[in-house]
């Protein structure tokens, strides 16, 4: 039987960051800019109005990356164990 320490902090990073970089997509997409004195919903969806485009899509890459990254570093340890 894995531990729950093995496998739940990989399931919590990579659920946290996807769901941040889905979001983030929605957003960039849709045109919703965020902020400081947004509401707390446009700032999750939001790009930072005081970055470059190009720098809120490698933030955006740089959530999904960690969150797949970890997801995939967690389906790999869920089969590994069996």
């Amino acid at each position: 039987m894995i531990a729950l320490a093995d496998w739940l902090p990989h399931a919590a990073v990579g659920s946290t960051f996807t769901t941040l970089g889905v979001l983030k997509i929605y957003g960039l997409s849709k045109g919703i800019v965020g902020g400081g004195c947004k509401p707390y919903g446009q700032r999750l969806c939001g790009t930072c109005p005081s970055w470059s485009r190009p720098f809120n899509i490698g933030v955006i890459l740089l959530f999904l990356a960690i969150g797949l990254g970890n997801l995939i570093w967690l389906g790999w340890v869920l089969s590994s164990s069996y």
